[in-house]
């Protein structure tokens, strides 16, 4: 109750704010997820369809953010981009032991670049 006090006290501040009440409207809404609850405050559009009769809400989404998604996978490398569409190279793990030869990996990874550079459009 005390939030709602608040809210309203706010609002009766603010400069050139009307208060209009619409008695027996019908108000539909599109809301992601699950029903509203009680207390809960959504984002959206508020639309008047029929006037002074029927509304319609719907709920504007955030589009969902993957840091650094993966665009390309090989062997020994993998290609990220970043949120500002830069590219970034990652080599895989690999094991040094007696029959690792480093002039074949080299080769491998500069075809893979290559091919990496060639699907991804640069």
């Amino acid at each position: 109750m005390k939030k709602s006090i608040s809210a309203l006290a706010r609002l009766a501040r603010q400069p050139k704010q009307v208060s209009q009440i619409y008695p027996d409207t019908y108000l539909k809404a599109y809301i992601h997820e699950h029903h509203m609850r009680v207390g809960e405050t959504r984002t959206g559009e508020l639309t008047m369809t029929e006037e002074d009769e029927k509304f319609e809400f719907v709920e504007k989404t955030t589009e969902t953010y993957r840091r650094n998604p993966k665009v390309w996978q090989g062997e020994y490398i993998n290609v990220h981009r970043d949120k500002n569409g830069h590219y970034h190279i990652h080599l895989r793990k690999m094991e040094l032991n007696k029959r690792f030869s480093p002039v074949r990996v080299g080769n491998a990874i500069q075809r893979e670049l290559l091919t990496a550079k060639k699907v991804l459009g640069l």
